[in-house]
């Protein structure tokens, strides 16, 4: 087996937010079908800097000592690329978390890409396809294939049945806000489940009310497409949350909507000169605040 390992690596992984997220039924085994549009951004992000050690294995350090665990999906991604391929290198990783834990804009799922696509790149004859890479990132976790990707993407069933969106956003800015605020996804589903104990799965795709067109074809006809199913519940539980919504409208925003199930909000300003006013507001505040420029 050849491979190619650099003697430092410093990986950059993006983030994702959730235009539109719609629980549409939950399969016998517990797990929840979904339809929702991810949309990859540069910031706020993690780096993950990789040097090659003697041995086998990985060694995980992190700004956040709390991460270090053999939980940590960094390691989890480790293992299993390892155990699919064979190719077992020794690493030390020391990951800078920047991207909020528990924001709904899946930094975990984001660091498994970026180690899984290392090891593939290094993996030299070992090296997976990218069908056979994708299955493998997605029993890592559901989000883990769509930062395999480049571009927007429809996602269905858990998650990881995707299909790239053709999404014209030129002419946005988009927002993201980060509040100090912990969301947990499986409290966020489960108190979804309690408010909706007969949900039954619907197969019909929303429909855009303005030109009565698929959602995956009519943006940016109207921002206000923005939706997410998980809002009313979080929204309960974390009134804070709803209110940097609304103040996100005050400030301009054509829509906003929380990211994933929480905590972040993202918005979309027509006027960018109103999205950058509303991101010192809200840094002012002690908000973190990003903007994106389509």
């Amino acid at each position: 087996m050849t491979s190619t390992l650099p003697q430092q690596r410093t990986l950059t992984a993006g983030c994702k937010v959730n235009l539109y997220l719609d629980i549409t039924g939950v399969r016998p085994n517990g797990y929840h079908e979904l339809h929702t549009l991810f949309v990859p951004l540069a910031e706020p992000a993690d780096t993950l800097t990789v040097t090659p050690a003697e041995g086998s294995g990985l060694r995980l350090t992190c700004s956040r000592p709390e991460l270090e665990g053999p939980d940590n999906i960094i390691i989890k991604a480790y293992e299993a690329f390892a155990e699919a391929t064979g190719f077992r290198p020794g690493l030390r990783v020391h990951l800078d978390k920047r991207i909020p834990f528990g924001a709904g804009l899946g930094g975990g799922s984001s660091d498994a890409a970026a180690i899984l696509r290392y090891l593939n790149n290094s993996a030299g004859q070992a090296a997976l396809e990218h069908t056979a890479l994708s299955a493998l990132a997605t029993r890592i976790g559901a989000d883990v294939p769509f930062f395999l990707m480049d571009g927007p993407a429809w996602a269905t069933g858990i998650g990881e049945e995707l299909v790239p969106a053709e999404l014209d956003l030129a002419g946005f800015t988009l927002v993201v806000l980060c509040p100090d605020i912990h969301v947990s996804t499986p409290w966020a589903y489960a108190a979804w489940d309690a408010a909706h104990p007969a949900t039954q799965k619907n197969e019909k795709r929303p429909e855009c009310l303005t030109c009565a067109a698929s959602a995956g074809k009519c943006f940016p006809c109207s921002a206000f497409l923005l939706h997410n199913s998980f809002e009313h519940v979080v929204f309960g539980a974390f009134p804070k949350l709803r209110q940097l919504k609304e103040a996100l409208l005050r400030q301009g925003a054509a829509g906003a909507v929380m990211s994933g199930s929480g905590s972040s909000l993202c918005a979309l300003f027509r006027n960018r000169q109103d999205a950058e006013r509303a991101v010192l507001t809200f840094r002012q505040e002690q908000v973190p605040a990003f903007f994106h420029s389509f």
